[in-house]
């Protein structure tokens, strides 16, 4: 061995490992927005689930009764829960439009991985019954 290729082994290790140190920090942060796509995409599949059911029940109320709700905490089965990760609330408005009409609105907030929150809305229009 020459003097000229002494050391010449360490180097190369060297760059392996940088090498190979990139390549993991690489794979771990797309690992990490997989498991964030993953997770909102079930949060939303959940809060779909929540906001459907709630319309209905709404739609089943008697039209007289129909009135908003302040915002509540449920959990994923729809259950009022301080703990529950989702946010339901309820808006009826009155058409501008049409008389003897509301806009009920259903919206859910749902947790959408890595720190943030999604919103799911529903709309539908009621008749109050009348004319």
């Amino acid at each position: 061995m020459t003097s000229s290729e002494a050391g010449f082994g360490m180097v190369s290790v060297l760059v392996a490992m940088v090498l190979l140190a990139v390549a993991v920090v690489a794979l771990s942060s797309s690992s990490a927005f997989l498991v964030s796509l993953q997770t909102d995409a079930s949060g939303r599949a959940i809060a779909t689930s929540l906001g459907v059911a709630y319309m209905e029940e709404v739609r089943r109320r008697p039209p007289g009764s129909l009135a908003s709700e302040s915002p509540v905490t449920v959990n994923s089965e729809g259950l009022t829960d301080d703990g529950g990760a989702f946010v339901r609330g309820l808006t009826i408005e009155n058409d501008l439009v049409a008389p003897n009409v509301v806009r009920a609105t259903v919206e859910v907030a749902y947790p959408a991985g890595i720190g943030r929150r999604g919103t799911i809305s529903f709309q539908t229009v009621i008749y109050l019954g009348g004319e």
